[in-house]
């Protein structure tokens, strides 16, 4: 073959390796953005994983709630138609207590909605708090009081009304000492030998009262309900209280009526 016609295929040769060279190039560097971002990839993954994991940590520690005491007594919130001495019943505690945890000097005003400290247990006692030691110091000899008894008690039936008309007909009795009278136990009875025995109840002192009707009705703070179908109270008739023991504590004539 003459060098004339080798010329041609010598060129057609040089296209394609060139034509070759060039796409082996092109696919090279088109490979590089890919390994680039194959190899990066990981790396943003991980710190996104990192940044998530102590965002966690940190709103975990945020939101986590606070320990609230747990050695503190219950409260309760006042509903309508409650009185100390329904709550006192209902949680088994003494009403001096919820009125001495409450701050409250009335046991008839409270409101709704209101929240008492329910003392469940007592009222604590206060700490005292360490004194210094001193020398023994000579103290004056303590006057010698009489220790208050229990029965001395100054309560008293102080009226009858509308004896003979059932839906008019209550006793009244009043408490003239200075300190609370727990009437769980006592009964108040007729001539006849018809008995109310009281439930779980403190009259306070300082004249305070309680009215126990003769009819049916819903028992209140101070306002009590015998549950009977006929009057009992008749003028003459002498109306009795008795202490839990059985011990007269008072009695009271039912005055005539009044013309």
């Amino acid at each position: 073959m003459s060098s004339r016609r080798m010329v041609p295929f010598i060129l057609v040769n040089i296209l394609v390796s060139a034509a070759t060279v060039i796409a082996i190039l092109y696919w090279w560097d088109s490979r590089q953005p890919e390994t680039e971002a194959v190899e990066t990839a990981p790396q943003i993954v991980a710190t996104s994983a990192a940044v998530a994991e102590q965002s966690a940590t940190v709103s975990a520690a945020e939101n986590e709630p606070t320990a609230e005491a747990d050695d503190g007594p219950p409260t309760y919130t006042v509903k309508q138609g409650d009185t100390l001495g329904t709550i006192s019943v209902e949680f088994d505690v003494p009403l001096e207590d919820i009125m001495e945890a409450n701050g409250l000097s009335d046991p008839n005003v409270i409101s709704v909605g209101q929240e008492l400290i329910i003392p469940i247990g007592g009222i604590p006692e206060p700490t005292p708090a360490p004194t210094a030691t001193s020398e023994t110091a000579v103290l004056p000899s303590p006057i010698p009081t009489q220790a208050l008894e229990v029965g001395e008690v100054n309560v008293e039936i102080s009226g009858v009304s509308g004896a003979g008309e059932l839906s008019q007909e209550a006793v009244t009795i009043t408490n003239l000492g200075d300190r609370p009278v727990g009437l769980s136990g006592w009964k108040i009875r007729t001539e006849g030998g018809t008995e109310y025995t009281f439930g779980l109840f403190t009259l306070f002192g300082d004249g305070s009262a309680v009215i126990l009707h003769t009819e049916s009705g819903v028992d209140s703070l101070g306002e009590l309900y015998w549950g009977q179908t006929e009057s009992l109270w008749q003028p003459g008739e002498t109306v009795t209280l008795l202490d839990a023991e059985g011990s007269v504590q008072a009695t009271f004539v039912v005055p005539a009526a009044e013309e």
